[in-house]
């Protein structure tokens, strides 16, 4: 049912209205808007627009036509005499339930309301704007890393496609290649066409000479001799390149692979690469020694870690699948503290030689303490609580690696004090990694 307000006119009661005017009490659709302005030149008009929220003074519920001179205080509203009529009937008496106020017993009520919702306003202003100013910053940045991502797709596959091409032109050129070995000049079988015509010619010179042989034109004949020698001789030879032609025709030369190993090559191209919201997935513990292995990895990509043995002091390490990639500059990610005891936690970097049968934080890696936030590290730095003038890890760290300068940063509560690490080795892959001591200690590892 359209409940929207209709025009007073009779003849444009389907219509719906777009005006009051407050000295007639009527409600105007455009084609008597016109016409009511046109004879009362004295009187107002006022635009029905709830987007405006224009004030008019008068209710606009449907058929209403009073001025707003109660309010009700059980849905908080101004309300016409047509309101609150104690009869129920024609669209009126919709708050003769209610209890209705005279607009003068609330004004002091509503300006000390007035008084808080503008103190409020003030605070939410405050608070939006900075919380807005905060959403345009994630979302540009969200922007930024969309488009690079694409970016990144797309010259990955491009690379692909460009090796698929130089192997496909590769392929046709050695088809070209072996054929032409095998089979001999392409044109075999234009020349062997010639070659009956070509033994005819021959063969009428010859007898021809032979007959006039004793004549005195010895230098020609003998140099038509030559000729007919130097003819059988190519004649030979194209008769040589037929029979070998003929004895190869049987021989088929085949392109490779075929079968599954072009299904499982057509399969691998379907499946590469993913899309995902982590790029750190913990490196599974081997089977046949797990049970030696106090810690479990959980979460949807495997990037959370949680230890499971009581004894303190056994350090349980490991690191993440997939190694830096060196043509990247800067590598970001961040270890989140789920729980822990005393944040006896070890985090940073190893390199492949990091053995997760069996922690070697101090022999292979280089890494922040979160304890007291202090360094930890193997050769060539061999660093045992070095201090960084850090403040101690609260449940968060940053970590930045940079993969042309070779260094490894850290950055703690928004603390940035510059490169913890520099002259890393890189000659070996390098992969993030960490170290639990206490039972039940648990982190997890996500892109930053």
């Amino acid at each position: 049912m359209d409940d929207k307000i209709k025009c007073f006119s009779e003849e444009h009661k389907d219509i719906d209205a777009i005006s009051i005017c407050p000295e007639c009490r009527i409600y105007m659709c455009n084609k008597c808007e016109n016409t009511h302005s046109s004879f009362f030149k004295n009187h107002h008009s006022y635009k029905l627009n709830k987007d405006d929220e224009i004030f008019t003074g008068f209710c606009q519920e449907k058929n209403h036509t009073m001025k707003l001179e109660f309010f009700c205080k059980n849905h908080n509203q101004l309300c016409c005499g047509a309101c609150i009529a104690k009869l129920k009937k024609n669209d009126v008496g919709q708050h003769s339930d209610c209890e209705i106020l005279d607009l003068e017993k609330i004004k002091d009520e509503k300006k000390n309301k007035l008084k808080e919702n503008i103190k409020c306003l003030e605070e939410l202003e405050a608070q939006f704007n900075e919380k807005m100013n905060n959403l345009k910053d994630i979302f540009q940045k969200i922007e930024k890393d969309k488009e690079d991502l694409k970016i990144n797709v797309q010259n990955i596959f491009t690379k692909i496609r460009n090796i698929i091409n130089e192997r496909e032109e590769q392929l046709l050129l050695d088809i070209d290649k072996i054929y032409n070995k095998n089979y001999f000049d392409e044109d075999i079988i234009k020349k062997g066409e010639k070659l009956p015509k070509q033994i005819k010619l021959s063969l009428a010179k010859g007898k021809l000479i032979d007959k006039e042989w004793d004549k005195n034109n010895l230098n020609t004949y003998i140099n038509d001799c030559i000729k007919i020698e130097n003819n059988i001789k190519d004649i030979n030879i194209i008769n040589k390149n037929i029979n070998k032609f003929n004895q190869k025709n049987q021989s088929k030369i085949n392109f490779y692979p075929k079968g599954d190993s072009f299904n499982n090559f057509l399969q691998t191209l379907s499946s590469f690469g993913k899309i995902s919201l982590n790029d750190f997935k913990f490196r599974e513990c081997p089977e046949k020694i797990s049970q030696n292995r106090a810690y479990i990895l959980s979460g949807i990509d495997k990037n959370i870690m949680t230890k499971t043995d009581n004894s303190q002091y056994n350090w349980m390490g490991t690191i993440c699948e997939n190694e830096f990639d060196k043509s990247i500059e800067e590598h970001k990610w961040k270890i989140k503290i789920l729980k822990t005891g005393h944040k006896y936690i070890m985090v940073g970097v190893a390199n492949i030689d990091f053995d997760i049968n069996s922690s070697n934080y101090n022999t292979c890696g280089w890494y922040l303490y979160c304890f007291d936030s202090t360094l930890y590290s193997g050769p060539p730095f061999n660093y045992c609580s070095k201090n960084t003038n850090l403040s101690k890890v609260k449940d968060e760290i940053v970590i930045i690696l940079n993969m042309k300068k070779r260094t490894l940063k850290f950055i703690i509560n928004g603390e940035d004090k510059g490169d913890s690490y520099t002259n890393i080795p890189i000659d070996k892959p390098l992969f993030p990694a960490v170290c639990l001591d206490e039972n039940n200690d648990s982190i997890e590892i996500s892109n930053y």
